[in-house]
């Protein structure tokens, strides 16, 4: 992994974490326990700070950032897809999950065990409530989220807890 300081600001990583080798995560970022950053990732703590909760996963290709003096927070078990951007200021409450390739704007706020599906753009200052399904370009709240998919969520966020662990054990580079 590539950590770097950054005018002083150092990221913070507990031991139970696993950063993939190929992230890059640079100043002011801190994760909980237990987070999960695949190959690829990159989390820029230099203008604004970055704070990811315990048993968050941040997957392959994706980009966390905030603007100068400003902070992006997500939250507890939050799910952030495949090559998906999250541009702060901004707050992703507990148990959401950020689609493949969707776009977290500035000022935005992602309620509590919501979806952004993949794919979709939140506009700057967009607000998404709790428990509501945001799709589209410009995505909006467009139905409430079922129990099946709060349980998904849960599923997913334990399988890259589990992968964290499995990484940590068994990833090996081949060097032959």
């Amino acid at each position: 992994m590539a950590l770097y300081e950054f005018e002083g600001k150092r990221p913070v990583i507990p031991s139970s974490c696993f950063i993939h080798p190929q992230a890059v995560i640079i100043g002011e970022v801190v994760l909980g326990e237990s987070c999960y950053v695949g190959a690829g990732a990159i989390l820029r703590g230099d203008y604004g700070k970055i704070v990811i909760g315990s048993g968050s996963n941040i997957q392959e290709n994706s980009l966390i950032h905030s603007e100068p003096e400003t902070i992006a927070i997500l939250e507890e078990n939050v799910l952030v897809g495949h090559a998906a951007v999250i541009h702060g200021p901004c707050l992703v409450k507990a148990n959401t999950t950020v689609g493949m390739m969707s776009l977290v704007s500035t000022g935005c706020e992602l309620g509590k065990e919501s979806l952004l599906a993949a794919g979709s753009i939140l506009p700057p200052g967009r607000i998404i409530p709790d428990r509501k399904v945001a799709l589209g370009n410009p995505a909006r709240a467009i139905k409430d989220v079922t129990e099946h998919m709060v349980m998904y969520n849960q599923i997913g966020v334990q399988l890259y807890k589990d992968l964290n662990q499995r990484c940590k054990d068994g990833l090996k580079l081949i060097e032959d």
